[in-house]
Parts: structure tokens; sequence; C-alpha cells
């Protein structure tokens, strides 16, 4: 399967995920558009978080394809490590930095990875969680 070279910013195709055995995602297929907020509700152990462990390339997936902005990023000639960069992910609280604050800890990332200032870091992550109605 070829992925698309212009639409969706975040594309998940036929996804499947298991762990010794067990399937965990099952033939998954996503789309996300540009500036559109999804919400990925269901129970625990329901793979939500695989899911996003996957998008995030955190996880190898056993079947399907995942693009972003049009890129491959199952590809098995991509280039992993470089692709991880332009992907963000806010772990669930037992993952997050205790001795951080919450704006720190998502702060933290654009300020190490991508080099932002501090106070666009901040101003940016302000947007973001008054977005979702965080703030």
């Amino acid at each position: 399967m070829t992925g698309p070279m212009s639409g969706p910013m975040l594309m998940v195709r036929g996804l499947s995920k298991s762990y010794a055995g067990r399937p965990v995602l099952q033939d998954v297929d996503l789309t996300v558009d540009a500036h559109e907020v999804v919400c990925l509700i269901g129970p625990s152990g329901s793979g939500k978080s695989t899911l996003l462990r996957c998008i995030a390339l955190l996880e190898e997936v056993d079947d399907g394809g995942i693009w972003l902005a049009g890129k491959d990023l199952s590809d098995p000639q991509a280039d992993v490590a470089a692709d991880r960069r332009t992907i963000g992910i806010v772990f669930q609280a037992f993952n997050l930095f205790p001795h951080m604050t919450v704006l720190d800890n998502i702060t933290l990332a654009p300020r190490k990875v991508h080099r932002t200032g501090r106070r666009a870091a901040r101003d940016d992550a302000r947007a973001m969680l008054s977005r979702f109605g965080l703030a």
C-alpha cells in the first residue's frame, strides 16, 4: 500500500499489534485532518495507549501502515530516529516527571529536542492547554 502525498495529517490503515500472540490492535484505521482534535475513548486495556505508542514509533507494528503529513512512517527504509523527533506524546500521569509542573513537563521536549526558547515553548503549551480546556 502506498500512502497519500497530500490529504490527512495522520492516516493509519490496517494497523495490527499483538503481544505474545495476543492481539491488542486488529486492523485499525484512523484518519486525522490538520487542525482536527480527536479523542480516543475506551476502557482500560482496549489498546488506546498501544495505538498512540505505535503512532509515535515507540512500538513496532505487526501489520499496517502509518502516514504523517503524507510520509510513510512504517516504511522499512524510514529514519525512525528522525521521524520520532516530529511526534510529541505526553504520557499518562505516572510517566510525568513528578518534580516538574505540568507546564514544565509539556515544554521539556520542545525546548530540548527542537531548541525552542523557554518563553515560546511556554506560550505554545499554554495555548494548547487552553485549546483542550486544561488551562
